[in-house]
């Protein structure tokens, strides 16, 4: 990568940065790009010229925090524990993830803007395949996921429960309620735990 790429992907990554933290405080339709601009210390005519307008850069935006979500789980399922604990941390997590996004006023926006609704399910779906393929291998070549249930009904009932956590009431549920839910999801109706 030469400099002018690098100095490009430094302003891109600052703007990013900057609008995740203001939307994220005060939502998407209070923060004007002027302010983005400053906070990034870039101009707003680079905003536009990498990312068109507001919208879609808070779509990049939402992309950048699933990004990260997808790679602390992809980083549990790298440790040397148990497939069981590495399956606590990961709904521990995702419980976590779930009630920050559903705190923020970024959120509010995101469940009233049906395309950006598109974009949170298309991009979740998408970076939840991989990770749900790795977390079904590892879960059979441990013993902990029954092998002769086909791969591919695993990965479309866990999205299936997926699909059910992006409703908009999920989000304005209490924590008990959406752990209860991952549990449902992970363990079935008995609840049988390692």
């Amino acid at each position: 990568m030469n400099g002018y790429e690098k100095r490009t992907n430094a302003k891109k990554e600052a703007i990013i940065n900057a609008a995740g933290e203001l939307f994220t405080n005060r939502g998407i339709t209070d923060v004007g790009i002027s302010e983005i601009a400053a906070k990034a210390n870039v101009s707003q005519v680079s905003i536009y010229n990498y990312f068109g307008d507001k919208n879609a850069l808070a779509k990049e935006v939402l992309i950048k925090y699933l990004d990260h979500i997808i790679e602390g789980y992809d980083e549990i399922l790298q440790k040397e524990i148990p497939f069981s604990e590495k399956l606590k941390i990961i709904m521990e997590k995702k419980v976590e993830a779930v009630n920050a996004y559903g705190k923020s006023l970024f959120s509010k926006f995101a469940w009233n803007d049906k395309n950006f609704q598109q974009i949170y399910k298309e991009a979740i779906n998408n970076k939840a395949i991989t990770i749900y393929t790795k977390f079904i291998e590892q879960g059979k070549k441990e013993g902990a996921i029954v092998k002769e249930i086909p791969d591919d009904v695993i990965l479309d009932f866990l999205l299936s429960c997926v699909s059910f956590m992006q409703q908009t009431n999920y989000i304005k549920t209490d924590p008990k309620y959406k752990m209860g839910i991952l549990r449902l999801c992970l363990y079935g109706l008995l609840g049988k735990e390692e």
